[in-house]
């Protein structure tokens, strides 16, 4: 069914994306906190 693939990909961007943005913002965070 096309509605259940579509969501399986975003879900699985999602999924993929708060891997690869979660140190990103982790150390983006960091330099907020400390700088201030």
């Amino acid at each position: 069914e096309d509605p259940y693939i579509l969501t399986g990909q975003i879900l699985t961007v999602l999924y993929f994306s708060y891997f690869f943005m979660n140190p990103i913002m982790a150390k983006f965070w960091d330099y907020l906190i400390f700088k201030y």
